[in-house]
């Protein structure tokens, strides 16, 4: 545990949460800004959507709507939002 290789980088660190640390997404390893990220999120899950691609669909949209995401970045935008949808509201059964 001592190998200071092995440790992640953390960006813009403090000693808590921030404000805004619901609109940081990680794509394709890099932290990114999202607009509404959060809001995004909740209203997507709101909707009780049952199948993955739907809701991947639905995620993509609606931060395409309000973020700069060019068409050759779509892919890696949906897999990082689903990502992070998963990490949010994924349970353990």
């Amino acid at each position: 545990m001592g190998d200071e290789k092995s440790k992640l980088k953390c960006v813009d660190c403090g000693p808590g949460l921030s404000m805004g640390e619901g609109e940081k997404l990680l794509v394709d390893g890099r932290l990114v800004d999202v607009i509404d990220l959060e809001t995004t999120m909740e209203e997507v899950r709101r909707m009780k959507l049952t199948k993955r691609k739907d809701v991947a669909d639905e995620l993509l949209s609606r931060t395409k709507a309000k973020n700069g995401i060019l068409a050759e970045q779509e892919k890696i935008y949906r897999n990082a939002l689903m990502d992070e949808y998963d990490r949010r509201y994924l349970t353990i059964m």
